[in-house]
């Protein structure tokens, strides 16, 4: 759980496309502050490496105290819209945010811990990357963990599992598998034949292919010469 990002935020006057070109030529991207009622959407400016910054270490559930002329309002990203080419931030929408409220997020899992399946061989694949929870804002934690130190070869963990933080309740289905270890799988001959697989010798085995036949055409040398002598 972060704590609030500080983000100076001024009211703008223009909204041509004009305005929002000379905008982020200085630092800054459009923005909206969404009344959440009756009142009328506010159009705001605020520092694009911030947000940026903000979004990209700290995920979409960050909170932020927009300091503008009005007073504080504490809100939440809801969209952001980016440049297809460069990614830089063009858009950004913000939802005002009741503190008192509990809220449905969307939380990354992460995978702590080491899997004693591993060491038996086994292959551990991560099967929920992300879960819903509710919560107050200001208990969204960054991420929820999963623990594998316990998970054998041909084992689950679901998502009742995870380690939530405390008053979170969730939301996805419990029953969902987390993660799990499998045995490697393995390929036949045949399989990789029919892929077009084709697995070249080792030098090693070259050279023992080499030195067999040129065994096999001393052998053959010998016959014939016995042969020979015979006749």
């Amino acid at each position: 759980m972060a704590e609030n990002v500080g983000l100076k935020a001024s009211e703008r006057e223009g909204r041509g496309k004009n305005d929002a070109r000379r905008l982020r030529a200085s630092g800054f991207v459009p923005a909206v502050l969404y009344s959440g009622g009756s009142e009328t959407n506010v159009v705001l400016a605020v520092p694009d490496r911030v947000v940026d910054y903000t979004l990209t270490h700290f995920g979409d559930n960050a909170l932020y105290d927009l300091e503008r002329d009005g007073g504080t309002t504490t809100a939440r990203v809801v969209d952001v819209q980016r440049n297809p080419v460069s990614g830089r931030l063009i858009h950004v929408d913000f939802a005002p945010v009741d503190m008192t409220a509990r809220i449905v997020v969307t939380v990354p899992v992460s995978i702590i811990g080491e899997s004693p399946g591993v060491d038996e061989g086994g292959v551990l694949q991560q099967v929920a990357y992300e879960i819903e929870l509710e919560t107050l804002p200001g208990n969204i934690p960054q991420e929820v963990e999963l623990d594998v130190s316990g998970l054998g070869l041909n084992e689950n963990l679901t998502l009742a599992d995870l380690s939530l933080p405390e008053g979170a309740i969730l939301i996805s289905e419990p029953e969902d598998v987390a993660a799990t270890v499998t045995p490697p799988t393995e390929i036949t001959d045949e399989e990789m034949e029919a892929a077009g697989i084709v697995e070249e010798p080792s030098d090693e085995e070259e050279a023992a292919e080499a030195e067999e036949a040129a065994e096999d055409a001393e052998t053959s040398d010998e016959e014939t010469g016995s042969a020979d002598q015979n006749a």
